[in-house]
């Protein structure tokens, strides 16, 4: 599809004709040619692609959903895959579980699939998947372990159709902030997590290339002490082997790279989202001014004055969605 009959196509917004629903938590995902885009509203998740109205993903009593949970979206080979937490509202790292839908004719209809988490093990919905584009895709997630937070992992080596059973990827995790992940070309897998150790909540790299053992480091010279979670767990760009973060700690957005360098500041801003392409990155985070977009060779601009929870594609060309009044807002950026 031409990029300029794709951006007529997305720019606008995805409005619901029922005035009792609000869309939220929009996540966004490309196979480099098509968008698609998943958000959810009370107990249902949608999906809506740029050529096409919302359709019913499926009716999900127990949807976790609002800040950073809500359904996540990843292209596999044949199949999208989308992810949820469902279970009862209200328990501290409630008993959720981690459950999947997928669909094989470009999300027109959608089944359910293979439960990713074991019962009761899903947490309040924080989680991530991300796919390689071929059959093999991860998912990251907190949940109750012992009777505290844990960050789990699992992977499936066909396009979604089952999960390995999980394994704990850290012991320690701050509890609400939303991790990420993605996957290289060559299957080295990294994921994006913010821990909880010794009172500080700083931004951690997990990575490993085999899938099986993996190596942390510490992002950034800072730390920030604090007794409560920011539920921010910021964003996680991937470019043939390179990596990009941004995050947050106290007021300010951080840009980092796994390189020992110091962490850049972007300014004051929060719920950032970040992809990386050979021009340098594209990043959107939202901030008093509104939802702000950071692009190579152009300072910081507003991209809506109003919205909030914005994300970005992570291969594919670069479209931006967001969250605002009950609508889910796109914006083709290149």
């Amino acid at each position: 599809m031409p990029l300029l009959f794709l951006a007529l196509l997305i720019c606008g917004d995805i409005a619901s004709t029922q005035p009792d629903v609000a869309f939220q938590q929009p996540q966004i995902a490309s196979d480099g040619k098509n968008v698609g885009i998943i958000f959810g509203s009370k107990d249902a998740i949608y999906f809506a692609s740029p050529d096409s109205t919302p359709v019913r993903v499926a009716d999900v009593p127990g949807l976790s959903l609002g800040n950073h949970r809500g359904p996540r979206i990843a292209f596999a080979e044949n199949a999208i895959v989308v992810t949820a937490g469902v279970g009862p509202a209200g328990p501290e790292f409630g008993p959720n579980t981690l459950r999947s839908w997928r669909s094989t004719d470009q999300g027109k209809t959608w089944g359910q699939g293979a439960d990713v988490s074991t019962p009761a093990t899903g947490g309040m919905g924080f989680q991530a998947i991300a796919s390689d584009g071929k059959r093999q895709l991860w998912a990251a997630w907190i949940g109750p372990q012992g009777g505290h937070p844990t960050f789990f992992v699992s992977q499936s080596n066909d396009a979604g159709l089952t999960w390995s059973k999980q394994r704990v990827l850290s012991q320690t995790v701050c509890e609400c902030c939303h991790p990420n992940v993605t996957i290289s070309a060559d299957g080295t897998v990294v994921i994006l997590f913010r821990n909880s150790l010794a009172g500080n909540r700083d931004l951690y790299l997990a990575k490993s290339k085999d899938g099986a053992d993996f190596t942390f480091a510490k992002l950034g010279q800072g730390s920030w002490k604090i007794d409560a979670c920011p539920m921010d767990g910021g964003g996680l760009g991937e470019l043939d082997g390179s990596v990009v973060t941004v995050w947050r700690r106290e007021a300010e957005l951080f840009l980092a790279r796994p390189d020992g360098k110091p962490e850049e500041s972007l300014g004051r801003g929060r719920n950032a989202s970040i992809t990386l392409r050979p021009s340098g990155y594209y990043a959107v985070w939202t901030s008093s001014d509104g939802v702000m977009i950071k692009v190579p060779n152009r300072p910081v601009y507003v991209l809506s004055k109003t919205g909030a929870f914005p994300v970005i594609t992570a291969r594919g060309p670069i479209v931006a969605a967001w969250e605002d009044n009950g609508k889910i807002r796109t914006s083709v950026i290149e």
